[in-house]
């Protein structure tokens, strides 16, 4: 394989990988709250995040995740590529390991930082279920990340 055709290749995994892997993790996490079990919408709560207000928040949020889903992807590819782990089942085990590390960062954030400073009262109380609920949803992208790499053909 050429540095060109390898560089191609790992865009294209890492744009895969992302864009289902992000898809996989609000799947997750809609269901996880359609259950009843934790409440709220991370798309909504992200663009809020940064829109102060609900309008265009959505769209905002969608854009944002999706972007840093792939650039998520970009950086769990580059690490599975660099140890070697690009085949089934070591990338999804690694993808799996890195999503758990990931998650509990972003959830211990979102519960201890983010909630409290949040412009909208709906998402300025985030409980253990809604940290949970991260975590779950991150194990969910690195899982899915995992699976496309190691089924890509870097």
């Amino acid at each position: 394989m050429t540095m060109s055709t390898f560089i191609v290749s790992y865009l294209l995994t890492s744009l895969l990988a992302g864009t289902l892997g992000g898809v996989a993790m609000e799947v997750a996490m809609w269901l996880i709250a359609k259950a009843g079990l934790a409440k709220g919408d991370m798309i909504l709560a992200l663009g809020s995040l940064l829109t102060k207000t609900r309008a265009n928040a959505y769209r905002v949020g969608l854009v944002v995740h999706a972007t840093a889903a792939i650039g998520f992807a970009l950086v769990y590819t580059l690490l599975m590529v660099t140890l070697g782990y690009t085949a089934m089942p070591l990338s999804m085990m690694l993808g799996l390991g890195v999503g758990i590390v990931h998650g509990l960062i972003v959830s211990l954030m979102l519960v201890w930082v983010v909630a409290d400073r949040h412009p909208l009262e709906e998402f300025k109380e985030a409980d253990l279920l809604v940290g949970l609920s991260h975590l779950a949803g991150h194990v969910v992208y690195g899982a899915v990340v995992g699976l496309v790499v190691g089924l890509s053909p870097l």
